[in-house]
């Protein structure tokens, strides 16, 4: 009787393991991570990249509709190495976070470039005020970068 029940367990815990998130619905948009057998130039080690719609969910089967494809591809549950959600693309999150990233690699660059003695190129009195300086011109710069080309925004729920 006790084997009975703990092949029961085993067995509910394993299907419950093997459900997907409740925010992997018929229509969000997500990325997933799937194995590979050779390494590409691009991407994750040994895995492809696909990013597409969901046609359809099962305990078991994620199915996808890929843009430029006919029909949906089925990508079984124990294949899916990783799995986003789409955040949606915002221009404001894509900007902050472009500012942020180039201001500092600005303020790093002109803070090595200063040479305060140097006619040319920055010469600021301290290495701090050309880093400022940079820093500001980096927002500045990223900020457009990430207003005019705003990325999209991902969220994993399965690893």
């Amino acid at each position: 009787m006790r084997l009975l029940i703990i092949g029961a367990i085993t067995v509910l815990s394993s299907a419950a393991g093997a459900q997907f998130p409740d925010d992997v619905r018929a229509g969000t948009r997500v990325r997933v991570w799937i194995p590979e057998a050779t390494r590409q130039a691009e991407g994750p080690n040994k895995r492809q990249l696909l990013r597409g719609e969901v046609d359809a969910v099962t305990a078991e089967t994620l199915r996808l509709r890929i843009p430029g494809s006919s029909g949906a591809i089925a990508v079984p549950r124990t294949a899916i190495r990783r799995l986003d959600v789409s955040r949606g693309v915002s221009r404001g999150a894509s900007m902050f976070e472009r500012a942020v990233g180039v201001a500092i690699g600005s303020a790093i660059t002109f803070a090595m470039m200063n040479d305060p003695g140097n006619s040319s190129g920055p010469n600021y009195r301290t290495d701090w005020e050309a880093a400022g300086v940079g820093a500001a011109w980096g927002a500045g710069v990223g900020g457009v970068i990430g207003l005019i080309w705003p990325y999209e925004r991902w969220r994993k729920v399965i690893r």
